[in-house]
């Protein structure tokens, strides 16, 4: 098992959430016309709908609620209408486009100004996040899977642009979120870190 999930789930505990149809992630990926990465499909379906420690929620494409399709749609449309140049892609070969297999895809978002996008890089056949920090009006790439970028976020690293280092001390605060219409949130502690 990677290394990161083996030590996500050490400070989320056991799987809180709903699970995802397979049918639902195909659809999904049809309409991308890309296969998301492996494991964000794990972590998305042994935890979503949830937000941890007040930030980063994941979505899950099964869920009536806090629906992982329906973030990509809305997300991918907010930020097609933003006019971004190069400025906005420091490091970037060229600036790249939202959705579809070889744009940026939406997967969170933080209170902070901060959405996380995946990207995936033909050529090399590997997926990275790309993180656009509101603040500064770039766009940052990170070269790993999101299991680990979102390891890293968790034990307070500098993932989320320059200097974007929060370590929050303590278990994970795990919010789940409702999976269904008139369901509330459930708030709980991972496991001790």
């Amino acid at each position: 098992m990677d290394e990161h999930l083996t030590r996500l789930y050490a400070v989320l505990g056991p799987a809180s959430g709903p699970g995802a149809a397979a049918e639902d992630w195909q659809r999904l990926e049809a309409e991308l016309g890309v296969d998301l990465p492996a494991d964000l499909k794990v972590l998305t379906d042994r935890y979503a709908p949830v937000r941890l420690n007040g930030a980063v929620h994941l979505s899950n494409p099964s869920t009536e609620v806090n629906g992982l399709g329906h973030y990509i749609r809305e997300t991918v449309e907010v930020y097609r209408d933003c006019e971004f140049t190069e400025e906005n892609f420091p490091g970037f070969a060229e600036p790249l486009g939202f959705g579809g297999p070889d744009g940026l895809i939406p997967i969170t978002g933080t209170p902070h100004g901060e959405h996380v996008f995946l990207h995936r890089d033909r050529a090399a056949g590997a997926w990275s996040v790309v993180v656009y920090v509101g603040a500064d009006d770039e766009f940052y790439r990170y070269p790993m899977s999101f299991a680990e970028w979102l390891r890293r976020y968790l034990d307070g690293e500098s993932v989320a642009g320059p200097n974007s280092e929060q370590v929050v001390p303590g278990p994970v605060r795990i919010e789940d979120l409702p999976a269904g219409p008139g369901a509330t949130p459930t708030e709980r502690l991972g496991p001790p870190r």
